[in-house]
């Protein structure tokens, strides 16, 4: 019967075999942590799309990403629903850099403050449209239960919540119920409204015309039956060199790439994940090279009985990859846990994804393969006949 050595010699001093796992483990918490907090500042700056279902979005040319202000004139936005193959359009405004929300009790903070028509068609949510249409019949807003606490909003508990004395931009605001978003780069907190008191707190909006005249974020919902590409060209037609028309995946794609590339973030958090691989592979070298160590007469001994090099591969490769899976299993859960909780405690979008998941696990697998093929050096520079 075949004798599973590799299992063995990793097992055969459980003080050992503890402290291997929690190295490795450890070295997964660094690389889940590292990856998460890039893919938690990415994430988050596109997570508003993410509330609509739109075929086609329709930003200002000049809108390099969705922080940026720059809006284009609502008659575009009109005359694009009036083509063949458009079945409805929805105006998204959005203002942050001149909206200022104070709660009694505490200073005023600028906001992030989104305007929007609640039709079903244009929203992932059904349960949000039934908050907006409510919200547009009282007169009231929402606000996002991930805001930071430092607004003072009582998220957790709307009676108390709808009694607070708000005010936006020195107006008295009424604000019930809450939605679910999250904070990014540029904002600590929302506002979700609509056209009924919109106009009302950014009147400066369109300067000598309406505050709804000009749109941020155009959302197209087409027919189906019509070529979207030539669909597109159309749209792009009546307004050249002034609009840009993304799918909706397209657009989110850009903002990660804009933010990926154009900021320290991605190089910052990659580094972090290099240095979490290796110091994970530091570890496991020395868990191997000490394993290695301390059985070398035995190892000796078999070399000398003539096992071939496979053999002796083998075996140190099976110990790394049991190092890998029996370390990558707490430091998953342990993981998820931390994210989780800072989830919950910074507002950011932290998600434990299958890819991140295989991306580690496939990170663990090499770090521990490679340690093990730089420990295994040890036994070939022995001489069997020194060691007796």
């Amino acid at each position: 019967m075949h004798t599973p050595l590799a299992w063995h010699n990793l097992t055969s001093s459980r003080g050992k075999f503890a402290m291997a796992s929690c190295g490795v483990a450890f070295a997964v918490i660094l690389m889940f942590m590292q990856i998460g907090f890039r893919n938690a500042l990415l994430d988050s700056n596109v997570e508003m799309l993410k509330l609509f279902n739109a075929d086609l979005v329709l930003v200002s040319r000049a809108r390099f990403n969705l922080a940026n202000e720059t809006r284009f004139p609502r008659e575009i936005l009109d005359r694009v629903a009036a083509l063949p193959g458009v079945a409805d359009t929805c105006a998204v405004a959005i203002e942050r850099a001149v909206a200022k929300v104070r709660v009694e009790g505490h200073t005023s903070r600028s906001i992030r403050v989104m305007c929007v028509r609640p039709s079903p068609k244009f929203f992932q949510d059904q349960s949000l449209v039934r908050l907006l249409n409510e919200a547009h019949r009282e007169g009231y807003a929402l606000v996002d239960r991930r805001s930071k606490s430092l607004y003072g909003f009582a998220l957790d508990d709307e009676a108390e919540l709808a009694r607070q004395h708000i005010e936006l931009n020195d107006q008295s605001l009424k604000v019930r119920d809450t939605f679910s978003l999250g904070t990014d780069f540029a904002h600590d907190g929302t506002l979700m409204m609509t056209e009924r008191i919109f106009p009302k707190y950014f009147p400066w909006r369109a300067p000598g015309a309406s505050p709804l005249d000009v749109v941020d974020i155009g959302l197209i919902n087409t027919h189906g039956t019509r070529d979207i590409a030539n669909l597109r060209d159309e749209i792009l037609k009546l307004a050249p060199g002034q609009i840009d028309l993304y799918a909706m995946h397209e657009i989110i794609d850009r903002d990660l790439k804009f933010w990926s590339r154009n900021t320290p973030i991605g190089v910052i958090f990659g580094i972090g994940t290099i240095m979490g691989l290796i110091v994970g592979a530091i570890i496991c070298y020395q868990i191997q090279f000490t394993d290695i160590s301390d059985h070398m007469p035995e190892l000796a001994t078999l070399k000398a009985m003539g096992y071939s090099a496979g053999y002796f591969w083998s075996l140190v490769l099976c110990q790394s990859i049991y190092l890998a899976c029996l370390g990558f299993i707490p430091g998953l859960i342990v993981s998820w846990a931390v994210y989780m909780t800072l989830a919950e405690l910074s507002g950011l979008v932290m998600r434990m994804t299958v890819g991140r998941i295989v991306l580690v696990l496939g990170l663990t697998l090499m770090m521990c393969v490679a340690s093990g093929i730089l420990a295994i050096r040890k036994l070939w520079r022995a001489d069997p006949a020194s060691l007796f």
